[in-house]
């Protein structure tokens, strides 16, 4: 299955994932969380990427000042790999903050 088909299957399942991010400037490692959208995002410079909203939830993270996990994060999709379904797991509840209408153009949302 394509990554962009797994991650619109955990989405609509709420199913935690486990990926990998392989940006040069960010920590490598297995990172865990509940991808609560995919969208596409246009910067100011009129750049555009696919996004994904989610609530880490275990795992490396370059994010240490924010306190302990859960906490809100946005990952270009691009630079995601290995990603695998976490089935074995309960279906996640939506986290609190969670805002469905701040997206301006979804791929895949609760």
């Amino acid at each position: 299955m394509a990554k962009l088909d797994m991650l619109i299957k955990s989405v609509e399942n709420r199913q935690p994932i486990s990926f990998q991010y392989n940006r040069a400037d960010k920590t490598k490692g297995v990172r865990i969380g509940n991808v609560h959208a995919i969208f596409i995002f246009t910067s100011k410079k009129g750049e555009i990427s696919t996004k994904l909203h989610i609530v880490q939830t275990d795992g490396v993270s370059d994010s240490g000042d924010k306190g302990d996990f859960p906490f809100w994060r946005t990952f270009n999709i691009d630079f995601i790999s290995d990603v695998k379904i976490l089935e074995d797991l309960d279906r996640f509840e939506i986290e609190e903050g969670y805002n469905p209408e701040s997206y301006d153009n979804p791929i895949a949302k609760i």
